[in-house]
């Protein structure tokens, strides 16, 4: 259910990010037109009734993750009144203990935090890291910085052809092969899921000229590979990207929009 409403709900951001003003009867229409592709029908308790499960289990994970965040920060009162006390009285040992712990809840935060602000598949960050971490209260950016956009090339077709299986370990295997090869160049950068099949990078204070080589390089590097699957499927991974820099407070929704216009 997640994947499909997924699809969908991505087809038609994806249909309308161009708009300047999106109303709540065009979006629905736009959303009933790419539901029907995947022959669902809006009106269908069937429908309504995995929906609602589906919204259920949405909840649940939230009071989850609020749940296990408010018991992670009474235990960083604790540890952090705790470690008040042990450089009072110089207690190398309970500091030794309260560091230990201290590394444990870490973990914790990190599994939960990857839980809300990693897409399941790729393991990139998601749209919720982007709204939520990357940018400020108004949805602009941060700081000063590169960020390119990736399309992923015939992703319809290997989705409609080959199966989810197929789709999935494509874009699994491409985010690998970009992160790998961006590590190398030592640039310092972020990349997340944004729509389906298309990924943003985000470069940290790093030139746009090189972002743009490095980026080129891989996409020359990933066309003239070809993957197999297991049941012997040959594909060759292909994707466009349009580059652009980014300045401290300027709309993410606006270069976005002009990144789409560019690369579609």
């Amino acid at each position: 259910m997640k994947r499909i409403l997924k699809k969908v709900t991505d087809a038609t951001v994806n249909e309308l990010l161009q708009n300047e003003i999106i109303l709540p009867s065009t979006y629905f229409q736009c959303f009933d037109k790419h539901a029907k592709t995947l022959e669902i029908d809006l009106e269908d308790k069937e429908f309504h009734k995995n929906l609602d499960s589906f919204i259920a289990k949405e909840y649940a994970d939230i009071n989850d993750y609020a749940k296990k965040t408010l018991e992670s920060l009474d235990k960083v009162t604790l540890a952090t009144k705790d470690a008040k006390l042990a450089i009072e009285n110089k207690d190398e040992s309970s500091l030794q203990k309260i560091y230990h712990e201290m590394q444990d809840l870490k973990k914790e935060l990190d599994t939960v935090t990857n839980k809300v602000f990693k897409d399941e598949v790729t393991q990139a960050f998601n749209k919720k890291w982007i709204y939520n971490r990357f940018l400020n209260s108004e949805y602009n950016f941060k700081k000063d910085g590169a960020m390119a956009l990736i399309k992923v090339e015939n992703a319809d077709y290997i989705y409609e052809n080959y199966g989810q299986l197929i789709f999935d370990n494509l874009q699994i295997f491409l985010v690998k092969y970009i992160t790998k090869k961006i590590k190398e160049e030592r640039l310092n950068y972020s990349i997340a899921r944004f729509i389906n099949n298309q990924f943003i990078i985000f470069f940290d204070n790093e030139d746009l000229k090189e972002c743009s080589h490095v980026i080129n390089n891989i996409k020359n590097l990933i066309e003239d590979t070809t993957l197999k699957s297991k049941s012997g499927i040959l594909i060759k991974p292909k994707f466009t990207y349009e580059i652009n820099t980014y300045s401290k407070n300027e709309s993410f929704s606006e270069l976005i929009e002009n990144s789409f216009k560019n690369i579609c």
